[in-house]
């Protein structure tokens, strides 16, 4: 017999399996990535057609199988359903779900802190849904990318010299070197003796982003009335070049984006 679980989980990607059927690509708050089946979804009268979209939070029970689980029950949570609404919503929610499934695979060995990252996803899509502008969407995915690299220990030491240690000094009006393969930032003392693959990044970034990472997702910012969606462009820029070169792989969705420039 079969063994059961329940858990709550959101859609991350979805494809079809046969004529009727579809699976089911989700984070749970209890198990991290789970693939499921959804079997008769695709039927006009199924009552799992609408809770298998992208980007639904649910309430499940599942069935466990070898190398797919079955959903036997689902109570939709919240369905983000402003997301749907704009092209731009939906790009950077579809850069969400590819991030989670890149990262929570078995590949990289995620910890088990299933629920803080179930959490992160849910208040990210949360605020995506209700924001009204570019800016706003920006400002919620980059403090997703911050937040989602800490949990998975790629957080960013955004203070210190990441081969001397010392302390790199906060003048705006200077810009401090990033190495992609030291994955920190250079003090000017050993700026001049990198190789590798760097980027120089103006100092405003660097010490908006390390403000950022140490505040709360859902809670205003001294920042949040002055930002620009231009200033934000290029922090997720930034963030976005740094995640990519953790897989050695680019993200497809935002192709335009890396040709960004990050001087400012």
């Amino acid at each position: 017999m079969k063994k059961s679980f329940t858990t709550e989980a959101i859609n991350l990607k979805n494809y079809p399996l046969n004529d009727n059927d579809s699976i089911v690509v989700m984070f749970s708050k209890t198990k991290g990535l789970i693939r499921a089946v959804a079997k008769g979804a695709k039927k006009p009268k199924s009552k799992l057609g609408a809770r298998i979209q992208l980007f639904v939070a649910n309430q499940l029970m599942l069935f466990e199988g070898k190398n797919l689980d079955t959903i036997a029950q689902a109570q939709s949570v919240n369905t983000f359903s402003k997301i749907r609404n704009s092209l731009d919503k939906l790009s950077y929610s579809m850069y969400i779900a590819q991030l989670v499934d890149t990262f929570c695979s078995k590949q990289f060995n995620t910890d088990e802190n299933y629920e803080e990252i179930y959490s992160l996803i849910f208040l990210a899509y949360q605020k995506i849904a209700a924001s009204t502008s570019k800016k706003d969407i920006l400002f919620a995915i980059l403090k997703f990318q911050i937040k989602f690299m800490s949990y998975l220990g790629w957080g960013l030491d955004l203070t210190h010299c990441s081969r001397c240690l010392r302390e790199i000094e906060a003048d705006s009006n200077n810009s401090a070197l990033f190495s992609f393969d030291l994955k920190g930032f250079l003090c000017p003392q050993c700026t001049s003796s990198c190789l590798g693959d760097t980027i120089r990044i103006h100092n405003k970034i660097r010490v908006f982003l390390q403000e950022l990472s140490t505040a709360d997702f859902d809670k205003k910012t001294k920042y949040d009335e002055i930002l620009t969606e231009q200033f934000l462009n290029k922090c997720f820029s930034f963030m976005k070049k740094y995640i990519d070169k953790l897989t050695s792989k680019r993200t497809k969705i935002f192709e335009i984006l890396d040709k960004t420039t990050i001087a400012i």
